[in-house]
């Protein structure tokens, strides 16, 4: 049985805690265990941090293989945090774990970041950029450091417009507003926020990064993975896409919300194997 930690406050901003919750496994491995940090959906303007049920499957049983799990919160437009704010949360979460590993039996050395759409776009940004991003209530003396990420129908780029399928939704525009503010047009404000933007410039990290989305995703166009792989791949990073053949933006069977498509147990494979190889498990 694996030991759940609900509601660490991270993080405080003034009198704002920023939560997050903790599944330890029964044994943790000699010199900590590996962690793996989530962060939800929403957009960069909702959700919450229990508000995905997507990695419920391969955290099970990645947590009995010795592997630790939190899931994050952090502060995105409803709770008035455009950028830096949201990627500077996502950072001080594994600034928070490596400096209290030894509390929880965590390996430092062994951080992965994940998640789900915008909390994809943030594991990705915040691992391929390391310890960039701060703000004022961020942890100054230790660093954000991890070894890898993997994002479910996470955006690596910013621009919905430019693609073709699915047929462009204007209310992203609205969601990159969320993350944006006022300078959602501007190119630069958007290279800031974009994974695939320092990969190209040759800025990012060197870790193993792994896209996952069905070609029949609704909000993010499947395009942007293929994309990204192939961006990394002209730069020389290690950064793998895995287009699924059907499933919606959070891989259930159209319609069915609480149903998750066949492609969902293909991705559950692929995170098990992606953690494995990262890990060495």
């Amino acid at each position: 049985m694996s030991r759940f930690l609900p509601n660490i406050p991270f993080k405080y901003c003034g009198s704002v805690a920023v939560l997050c919750d903790l599944w330890l496994p029964d044994k943790i491995p000699a010199g900590g265990s590996p962690l793996i940090i989530f962060f939800h959906a929403g957009g960069w303007v909702y959700g919450e941090k229990a508000f995905s049920s997507i990695c419920v499957r391969w955290r099970e049983e990645l947590l009995a293989r010795g592997v630790a799990f939190a899931s994050a919160g952090y502060r995105h437009r409803a709770y008035g945090g455009g950028m830096p704010t949201p990627p500077a949360d996502a950072a001080d979460a594994v600034r928070y774990f490596r400096k209290n590993a030894a509390e929880y039996g965590i390996d430092p050395e062994k951080i992965l970041l994940c998640g789900h759409s915008a909390g994809g776009h943030l594991a990705m940004l915040v691992g391929l950029t390391q310890d960039k991003f701060r703000d004022n209530w961020s942890d100054k003396e230790t660093e954000c450091r991890v070894c890898a990420s993997f994002a479910i129908s996470g955006p690596a780029n910013l621009n919905f417009a430019a693609y073709d399928k699915p047929k462009f939704n204007p209310e992203m525009n609205n969601c990159v507003r969320g993350l944006l503010g006022d300078k959602w047009q501007d190119p630069d404000a958007r290279a800031e926020a974009e994974p695939v933007a320092y990969v190209r410039s040759g800025e990012a990290a060197h870790i193993p990064v792994l896209c996952i989305q069905s070609v029949e995703d609704e909000v993010v166009p499947p395009g942007m993975a293929e994309e990204f792989a192939r961006a990394g791949a002209d730069m020389g990073y290690d950064i793998r896409s895995l287009l699924l053949p059907d499933g919606d933006h959070g891989l259930h069977i159209h319609g069915k919300r609480n149903e998750p498509s066949p492609s969902a147990f293909v991705a559950d494979k692929a995170i098990v194997e992606f953690v494995t190889e990262v890990f060495g498990l």
